[in-house]
């Protein structure tokens, strides 16, 4: 089973992040997406979105792209997000190296789907021995204290 093939291989990682402490990073990285998100929205301000829905789905999809190429971006290059930097919270793969782009891909599209499931997610880390999320375990990731 891959659940414990992944504990096996994250033992020798380091410490692990509680869940208050990926809360905590997660409300800085929100406050600069939300900033991002507002100064890329610039090519929308004079375009009547209410009416138009080709438009609304555009743009909801222009943000999507923008949120995740924020957060894989800084997976891949730094290991961590700014808020994660803050709380010194460091993301690798199971063998302590850099997360690859497929690796950062998944992990972003799940954490939402741990978010869409009323945060169960997330939740799951409180039961989990080493604290891992849904996405954590799917994307074969973890995040250690740096």
């Amino acid at each position: 089973m891959m659940w414990s093939r992944v504990d096996k291989r994250s033992k020798n990682i380091g410490m692990y992040i509680s869940l208050w402490r990926r809360l905590a990073s997660i409300l800085y990285d929100s406050i600069l997406v939300c900033a991002l998100l507002i100064l890329m929205s610039a090519p929308f301000y004079n375009l009547n979105i209410e009416d138009n829905f080709y438009l609304r789905i555009t743009m909801q999809i222009y943000y999507y792209l923008i949120i995740q190429y924020f957060f894989v971006w800084f997976w891949v290059n730094k290991q961590g997000t700014l808020g994660m930097k803050t709380w010194k919270i460091r993301i690798t793969d199971l063998d302590g190296k850099s997360l690859s782009y497929k690796k950062a891909i998944i992990r972003f599209n799940m954490s939402i789907i741990s978010i869409l499931i009323f945060g169960l997610g997330f939740l799951m880390s409180i039961f989990h021995k080493h604290h891992k999320c849904m996405h954590d375990i799917i994307s074969e990731t973890v995040l250690v204290k740096n």
